[in-house]
């Protein structure tokens, strides 16, 4: 059995979040049952006043790292910088205005050590409009290794805000790339390629918040343009073939050209159990 005493947790923050959230993320990781060894906190560009004062309360509660840097960079590449800082074979990652379960670490944790051979374990997460409890849907995922490499056809077969890996593993197959609102699931399928073996935990141990115009992201010409992209990777590294892989690129397709309004549907209709 592994003995991962010490792990590092990562995340990217940038101006336009709220402080409010960032200490709201932060009082879950307070919360945890097992405590981070160390927060990795990527400034991706300049912060607001509020946000640095926000840092410097937690800087004093929790064992924060900084690595700031002076211009934005999208977050794969602020992923990568702060993974560079990290100092432990386990990170877990975390958005800022997430919130984690108390026991979420403990549970992941415990699961790399029980299973050794496992590269990236994540979790079903739980999503929520502005309200912790106000929860309206999930999010869930296969729990072996075969159905999440099944699942991939489809969608991202992750849920990047759970996920705990193996900086090693990570790094081997060239970390985060830019794909554009899709560099973890470009990630998923690189791992996949290269024999990776990936799990999740059929719990939700992450609270989503989704009130924050999510859906309007996912939406435009630019993202129809990383679907394409996707189309191609998953082909390359035989996660379809080539007629069923761009029948899937049109369903994919097609909600990124629709208004907002529809897209929403959409999304939680196709994607999430209520």
């Amino acid at each position: 059995m592994q003995n991962y005493q010490c792990f590092s947790v990562l995340c990217s923050i940038y101006r336009g979040e709220k402080a409010e959230y960032l200490n709201e993320a932060f009082e879950s990781f307070h919360a945890q049952t097992l405590p981070a060894t160390e927060i990795i906190v990527v400034h991706d560009g300049p912060l607001t006043d509020e946000l640095y004062d926000a840092l410097k309360m937690w800087k004093q509660k929790l064992p924060i790292k900084e690595v700031v840097l002076e211009q934005n960079v999208g977050l794969g590449e602020a992923l990568n910088q702060g993974l560079k800082a990290c100092s432990y074979e386990l990170v877990a990652r975390f958005d800022t205005d997430d919130i984690n379960t108390p026991d979420r670490f403990e549970k992941q944790i415990e699961f790399m050590q029980n299973n050794p051979d496992v590269d990236l374990v994540t979790s079903n997460i739980s999503e929520f409009q502005t309200e912790v409890g106000d929860i309206s849907s999930f999010r869930t995922v296969p729990c072996s290794n075969n159905e999440i490499i099944k699942l991939a056809k489809y969608r991202n077969p992750i849920n990047h805000v759970a996920v705990i890996f193996k900086k090693s593993a990570v790094l081997e197959v060239g970390s985060y790339k830019d794909l554009y609102f899709m560099e973890d699931y470009y990630l998923w399928i690189r791992m996949m390629g290269a024999g990776k073996q990936l799990a999740s935990i059929n719990e939700s141990l992450v609270h989503v918040r989704i009130g924050n115009g999510m859906h309007k992201k996912r939406k435009g010409i630019k993202y129809a343009g990383s679907e394409y992209k996707l189309f191609k990777i998953k082909l390359k590294y035989g996660i379809t073939g080539y007629l069923n892989g761009a029948f899937i690129f049109c369903l994919r397709l097609l909600p990124r050209l629709l208004p907002s309004s529809v897209l929403k549907v959409v999304y939680n209709r196709l994607r999430r159990k209520d």
